[in-house]
């Protein structure tokens, strides 16, 4: 009896902890479609664990049961996992800029497994196929119950070996951290969950599953720290740790540039037109260096230094692929705004500057290189 208080208040305790992260989750600013799904998925895990509570009672006798009550309280903690697997993978698929998943195509394709897996929860479990009791009460497992088990493993497993590509191809380095944590996220509740099925009796699985969420909230939360809301590229102090960190530790055959970009006459865009134009300029400006880095996107970092200035942080060959990216950023900010309609001209300005790894300088020093090769092109525009 003491035993299934134990797994019962372990259980009760993780719902608590979700449902302290749920509360945060819901007191902040962000409403993207992956976050309302982390919502939800949280929330299934704690029907999860309060399910799994409730037949660790009954299977301990502390709650007296029939035996078909036994089976309705074993098979509601199977369909919470097998849905709370599915919102994971939605998740992961959303993160992994993946715009085809909620359309209807897309959420038919992805929800089939778990349909089946339900069905067979549902229809199977009472006869036998999936698991059954002995007289005793101990559970027995059916020929089908491998399939129950491999259906949530198969939307994490999928998910995470995504996640671990997109980690070395993606080109923000704001998402890295979090694409390595989906990456890692069904290690813990798949060795957990095993060591669930071989110790029924102990609260493993509810320990791992929520250690995981938390992990993926708190790394989500600091990639909202470290991305400019606005431009949805890399902040200032992301900037500092990434360039700190090459210039620390060089690519081979790859030199260091610091390409420094500034909007021109942007005072006169806030002034003439309102700061909300001149925030949609902005955009431009961001969406015109994306589209440029594309090519090279894991040797090319973007973000905004503050204002109206970006910073690229650019490992390449030669300076002639760096002077390149600079004449392409220029003129996808001029076709951008003319696909926009924008009532004012919108150019920018590029200054460059090289590090050098056998004459070290600290990263003012370098921005300021490329500051002054900035003024000298401004100066030229005039």
């Amino acid at each position: 009896m003491s035993e299934a208080l134990y797994y019962t208040e372990a259980n009760i305790a993780c719902t608590i902890i979700l449902g302290l992260i749920l509360i945060k989750i819901n007191q902040g600013i962000d409403r993207q479609t992956s976050t309302i799904v982390l919502r939800r998925m949280i929330l299934v895990l704690m029907g999860y664990f309060l399910s799994d509570a409730v037949w660790a009672l009954f299977f301990e006798g502390i709650i007296p049961s029939t035996q078909s009550a036994m089976f309705i309280v074993s098979i509601i903690p199977y369909a919470f996992i097998v849905a709370c697997s599915y919102c994971w993978f939605i998740f992961c698929e959303l993160n992994q800029q993946n715009k085809d998943i909620l359309s209807r195509k897309g959420v038919i394709k992805s929800a089939v497994p778990m349909i089946v897996a339900i069905l067979l929860i549902l229809f199977g479990a009472f006869g036998g196929i999936v698991f059954s009791f002995d007289e005793s009460g101990t559970l027995l497992y059916g020929p089908l119950y491998a399939v129950l088990v491999l259906v949530p493993i198969g939307y994490m497993v999928h998910a995470s070996i995504k996640a671990f590509i997109r980690v070395y191809t993606q080109e923000r380095y704001i998402d890295h951290g979090l694409y390595f944590v989906i990456g890692i996220f069904p290690l813990l509740p798949i060795v957990c969950g095993v060591l669930q099925l071989i110790f029924l009796e102990i609260p493993i699985m509810c320990f791992g599953a929520t250690l995981s969420i938390l992990q993926v909230y708190l790394t989500s939360l600091e990639d909202l720290i470290s991305m400019d809301s606005l431009t949805q590229v890399n902040n200032r102090h992301q900037m500092q740790r990434y360039l700190l960190k090459k210039m620390k530790t060089p690519t081979p055959g790859l030199s260091l540039y610091l390409m420094i970009i500034d909007v021109d006459h942007f005072r006169e865009i806030n002034d003439n037109y309102g700061h909300i134009e001149g925030d949609k300029a902005l955009v431009r400006v961001s969406t015109a260096m994306k589209e440029a880095c594309q090519a090279h996107r894991n040797r090319f970092f973007v973000s905004r230094y503050g204002g109206d200035e970006f910073i690229i942080i650019a490992e390449t060959e030669y300076k002639g692929e760096v002077n390149w990216l600079s004449d392409k950023i220029r003129s996808s900010v001029k076709i951008l705004n003319e696909k926009a309609a924008a009532p004012y001209d919108l150019s920018v300005c590029v200054g460059i500057a090289e590090y050098d790894y056998s004459s070290p300088v600290p990263i003012p020093s370098l921005i300021a290189r490329a500051g002054t090769d900035l003024y000298h092109m401004k100066h030229a525009k005039a």
